[in-house]
C-alpha cells in the first residue's frame, strides 16, 4: 500500500489542498466555498466555508445562521489541529475526524460538526497519488497534542472501534 504523506491526511481532514498548510504574518482568505453543514442537532442547512493563511496556521470559517464554528491546522512546532465553537471561544484540541468519500463529508468530534466539500474531496483523493484510490472512508483520532494519534482506512475503521469498544 502506498505511503500516504502527513499532509494529505491534514488537507483531506480540512477540507483544504496541501499547499494551504503554510502560515503568513496576516490573514489571507485561500478560499470561500457556498455548501451544506450539519451538527448533531440539526441536519443539512447551507454554511459558507472561508478558508484562510493566519500566522503559522490555517484556519476554516464555516458561518451559518449568524454563528461561526472554526477549525485550524498548526504546524510549527509540530502538526496539530484545533477548533472552537464561536469567534473568541478557546481553542480546544479536535478529538477526531471522518472523511466518508462516496458521500463528500467532514466531520469533526463525532459528528459533532459536519461539512460536505465534494469538490475538494475530489481534489484531495486526486493529489493522494493513488493513496486514496477505492478508498470510502478515513478516520484520524488526535492525541491532546492535538497531533494525529491513529489514523484509518475504510473496515479497518470499523474494527478500530470495534477494538475500543464503541
Amino acid at each position: 500500500m502506498p505511503r500516504i504523506p502527513f499532509r494529505i491526511l491534514l488537507a483531506a481532514a480540512f477540507g483544504c489542498g496541501t499547499g494551504f498548510l503554510t502560515g503568513i504574518a496576516s490573514a489571507q482568505q485561500v478560499y470561500l466555498l457556498e455548501t451544506i453543514c450539519s451538527t448533531a442537532v440539526s441536519k443539512a442547512f447551507p454554511c459558507t466555508v472561508e478558508a484562510f493563511n493566519v500566522e503559522d496556521a490555517t484556519e476554516y470559517r464555516h458561518a451559518f445562521d449568524g454563528k461561526t464554528v472554526s477549525y485550524r491546522v498548526i504546524e510549527d512546532p509540530y502538526v496539530r489541529i484545533q477548533g472552537r465553537r464561536s469567534d473568541g471561544s478557546p481553542w480546544l484540541t479536535v478529538r477526531n475526524a471522518w472523511i466518508n468519500f462516496k458521500t463528500n463529508e467532514l466531520c469533526f468530534n463525532d459528528r459533532v460538526f459536519c461539512v460536505i466539500n465534494p469538490t475538494f474531496l475530489d481534489d484531495v483523493k486526486a493529489s493522494g497519488g493513488g493513496a486514496f484510490e477505492g478508498r470510502e472512508l478515513v478516520g484520524l483520532a488526535f492525541a491532546n497534542s492535538g497531533r494525529v494519534d491513529v489514523a484509518c482506512f475504510d473496515n479497518g475503521c470499523a474494527r478500530l472501534l470495534e477494538a475500543i469498544g464503541r
